[in-house]
């Protein structure tokens, strides 16, 4: 299904119950699909950052159980799998 269809879906939905169970659905997979890049990482990978306003590339330099620590213009941070995607 393609983003506008999905996007026009929500909107005819007059129930909050149903949209936090939407949102809860989302949030649920963007962690299951964290957890499976946890597993695709390796310490030097290269990687993409999708912050709130501009997208940051880094390298891996540590991965925890919950977030890796990525190296963007000398400067640690520790970054939830959620937010990385490999290059």
């Amino acid at each position: 299904m393609m983003l506008t269809e999905i996007e026009s879906k929500i909107n005819l939905i007059e129930d909050i119950r149903e949209l936090r169970q939407i949102q809860q659905f989302v949030k649920d997979r963007k962690r299951a699909i964290g957890n499976r890049l946890k597993y695709q990482l390796q310490i030097g990978d290269k990687v993409k950052i999708n912050g709130s306003s501009r997208l940051e590339k880094g390298v891996v330099t540590k991965i925890n159980r919950t977030r890796a620590v990525v190296k963007i213009d000398n400067q640690q941070w520790t970054v939830p799998f959620s937010m990385i995607t490999k290059e």
